[in-house]
């Protein structure tokens, strides 16, 4: 069980408050059985989006929504997915519980989205724009 203490929701409910202007949109999927971390970070994305109005959590079952897993590229679980208001996907994407230093940049990742603002430089929103293929970026990390 991970629970956010009562300090660091008030600490994280304040910068919401503070720096979250529009609406950030979450997809959770995760699965019963045969998922280690699945409840735990269900459980701790539920406590993030109960502590703003503007951050929007959808929980699916990835057997019950396989089609939808699928059609998104989700093959591993837990998955959170971040998506635009109109429920495309934005690409970024969370594979197991972002506890430790993962959680600081959920937070941050729920603001920039939410946001509309990725906070790169005009130069570099244009050189990324000028990439004409399919590009993988992935981060690994282990609990230290």
């Amino acid at each position: 069980m991970v629970r956010i203490g009562e300090e660091d929701k008030q600490k994280v409910r304040e910068i919401f408050e503070e720096k979250l202007h529009g609406d950030a949109h979450l997809k959770f999927f995760g699965r019963e059985d045969g998922c280690e971390f699945c409840a735990d970070t269900k459980e701790m994305l539920e406590d993030v989006a109960g502590l703003s109005d503007r951050i929007h959590l959808d929980i699916l079952d990835a057997e019950t929504h396989s089609d939808e897993a699928a059609r998104l590229g989700i093959e591993r679980y837990p998955a959170t997915l971040f998506v635009r208001d109109d429920g495309t996907d934005t690409g970024v994407r969370f594979y197991g519980i972002p506890s430790g230093y993962e959680f600081g940049t959920v937070i941050e990742d729920i603001i920039d989205i939410g946001n509309d603002s990725p906070g790169l430089s005009q130069e570099t929103i244009e050189g990324l724009k000028a990439i004409d293929q399919g590009v993988t970026l992935s981060v690994f990390v282990t609990p230290t």
